[in-house]
C-alpha cells in the first residue's frame, strides 16, 4: 500500500471513530476501557482473531470482483503456507487424497469440480490450496495432537480444469473463546458459531488469485455465521456417495477466476 492511500484510509478511520465518540458522548472512563481491551488483546495475541471476526468478511466483500468470477471469502486465521504438493488430478477422475490419519474420524467426502476463466475457458494446471477443520472442528498446526499437515494440501487441476479431492466432511465449530473477543461478541449479541466449510486458495497463470470458502446447504449456522462469511453463492449440497456400503458424501463446486487486467 502506498503512503498516500494509507494516509487517506487512516484519516477516514480516525474521523469515523471520532464521529462515534461525538454521537454517543463517549466518556473518558469508557474510552480508557476500550483502549485497555485492545491493549490486552494485542499483548495476548488475540487482536488478530478479534479483527478477523469483526472485519475480515467486509474486506472480502469490498474487494473488486470481476463479472462472473467466484466470490472471495475470508481466509481466516488457520491458513498455513507450505502445504504439501499432492499432484495433479488425473484424467480417470480418481480423487487425490488429502493427508489424513489412518483412522480419520468423520464421513468420507469427495470434493470435485472445475476451475475455469470467467469466459468459460478451462484452466488445467490451476493450483488449489485446500485446508479444513476435521470432524471435531480442529485445524492441524493450530490444535495439539494432529499431524502437521492433516487435511491440508495443494492439488493441481487436470484436463479441462477438473479436480477431485478425497477428504472428510468438516464439522461446524465455535471460534476460540478468547476473553476479549467473547466480551465484544456479547456486546453485539452474537454467538461464536461458524458453519462447516472448506477453505480454498486458487492460483492460475494469467489470472487473479482467489481465496474463498465452500459451505454446505442445510448447515444450521449458515444464517448465523459469526464472521458473516457464509453466502448462497458459495454454498453446495452434500450428496450421498452411493457406494456399496452407503457411506460417505460427494459435493461439487466450480470456480471461475478473473484474468489479470
Amino acid at each position: 500500500m502506498d503512503q498516500t492511500r494509507a494516509g487517506l484510509i487512516v484519516t477516514d478511520l480516525v474521523e469515523a471513530v471520532r464521529d462515534v465518540i461525538r454521537r454517543h458522548g463517549v466518556a473518558y472512563p469508557e474510552y480508557r476501557r476500550a483502549v485497555e481491551l485492545l491493549t490486552v488483546a494485542g499483548r495476548t495475541g488475540e487482536l488478530a482473531l478479534l479483527c478477523d471476526v469483526l472485519l475480515e468478511s467486509t474486506v472480502a466483500e469490498a474487494a473488486a470482483r470481476a463479472p462472473g468470477a467466484t466470490d472471495a471469502n475470508v481466509e481466516g486465521p488457520f491458513f498455513a503456507a507450505g502445504a504439501p504438493d499432492l499432484g495433479r488430478s488425473g484424467p480417470d477422475g480418481a480423487p487425490v487424497p488429502l493427508p489424513m490419519r489412518p483412522d480419520e474420524p468423520g464421513d468420507p467426502l469427495v470434493f470435485s469440480g472445475a476451475v475455469r476463466s470467467t469466459d468459460g475457458t478451462p484452466l488445467p494446471g490451476a493450483v488449489l490450496d485446500v485446508w479444513q477443520a476435521d470432524a471435531g472442528g480442529r485445524y492441524s498446526r493450530f490444535a495439539p495432537g494432529l499431524p502437521e499437515w492433516n487435511l491440508r494440501g495443494r492439488v493441481t487441476a487436470g484436463d479441462g480444469g477438473r479436480f477431485a479431492i478425497r477428504t472428510v466432511v468438516p464439522d461446524p465449530y465455535d471460534i476460540p473463546g478468547e476473553p476479549q473477543t467473547a466480551r465484544v461478541l456479547g456486546l453485539l449479541g452474537l454467538e461464536p458459531h461458524r458453519p462447516a466449510h472448506l477453505h480454498v486458495r486458487l492460483e492460475a497463470d494469467g489470472h487473479e488469485p482467489l481465496t474463498t470458502q465452500v459451505y454446505f446447504l442445510g448447515d444450521p449456522w449458515l444464517e448465523h455465521d459469526v464472521v458473516g462469511g457464509a453466502r448462497p453463492s458459495l454454498t453446495t449440497k452434500l450428496e450421498p456417495a452411493g457406494g456399496p456400503d452407503g457411506a460417505g458424501f460427494t459435493c461439487r463446486f466450480d470456480f471461475a477466476l478473473a484474468p489479470v487486467r
